[in-house]
């Protein structure tokens, strides 16, 4: 399939656990990764970017959490919109809704084309019931997408390969969480491999990356309102780097806000003949 070159935008409308949403556009093609706004509120965010709710290709789901898929039902079923993830994760949701809703599902690490979008779903680790991140590329661009999410897979680490933007959860400061408000039986979940990556797990895994594959941008996502800020997740990057050895930031690295739309990263493809499988 050949896709003529166009810019590329990534919109973050939402990364928190009162809502998370990813707007995806290139060209005349459109796609969310979550949607954990309510209807109307996506589809005010949508027209405010010049994107028709109806001319989504779809929506990719990583799990059935009410703040990644508040929205999804209602959106697809108004707008006819696919929502599109692993069978766990549609099932469960579905069923909890109660309603139906078009739906396409794709297998965990399983590909699939999107409008002019390649996506592949990559496994993470949570207590939903097949939770995943995603690669979406077009032309010579790719994102690669994870939250919620104890640890990086080894699938999702290897298809960060080559792509041009990581969104990568940094949920909390671990010293922070653990002499924090949280019960305990709540701490122990957020450290476990079924929780949330933390400052230092995702700032680790950019720094092996970029070693491995050079420089990239990064949105820190997900940040918790009690146990994070802003500041202490770009302070933790920075120090991780010096303590690296490098003279500046070897990823150029933004957070991610949790209750509002923030980051815009806008890219040039080449016009390229796109392999799916």
């Amino acid at each position: 399939m050949s896709v003529c070159a166009h810019e590329i935008a990534v919109y973050c409308l939402a990364s928190g656990s009162s809502g998370n949403a990813l707007l995806v556009v290139a060209g005349s093609n459109s796609l969310l990764i979550d949607a954990g706004l309510g209807v109307r509120t996506l589809t005010r965010e949508l027209k405010a970017r010049g994107v028709a709710p109806e001319s989504l290709g779809g929506i990719l789901l990583t799990h059935e959490h009410i703040d990644h898929v508040r929205g999804a039902v209602p959106f697809g079923r108004r707008y006819r919109v696919p929502l599109i993830g692993t069978e766990g994760t549609l099932q469960t949701l579905l069923t909890q809704d109660g309603r139906d809703a078009p739906a396409t599902v794709l297998a965990n690490n399983g590909e699939i084309g999107v409008g002019g979008f390649a996506v592949r779903a990559a496994r993470t680790t949570h207590d939903a019931a097949d939770p995943v991140g995603f690669r979406v590329s077009v032309g010579d661009f790719a994102l690669c997408y994870a939250t919620d999410t104890g640890t990086l897979s080894p699938e999702f680490r290897d298809a960060c390969r080559g792509a041009s933007l990581l969104a990568v959860e940094s949920n909390h400061d671990i010293h922070k969480l653990r002499f924090g408000p949280y019960p305990d039986a709540v701490k122990a979940r957020i450290l476990s491999r079924h929780g949330h990556l933390s400052n230092a797990a995702a700032c680790d895994f950019l720094l092996a990356h970029t070693g491995e594959h050079g420089a990239v941008c990064a949105w820190l996502s997900h940040l918790s309102s009690t146990n994070n800020t802003p500041r202490m997740a770009l302070g933790y990057w920075k120090k991780r780097w010096t303590e690296a050895g490098f003279k500046a930031s070897p990823a150029a690295v933004e957070v991610a806000l949790r209750d509002k739309p923030s980051l815009v990263y806008r890219a040039r493809s080449r016009s390229v003949q796109l392999s799916l499988f």
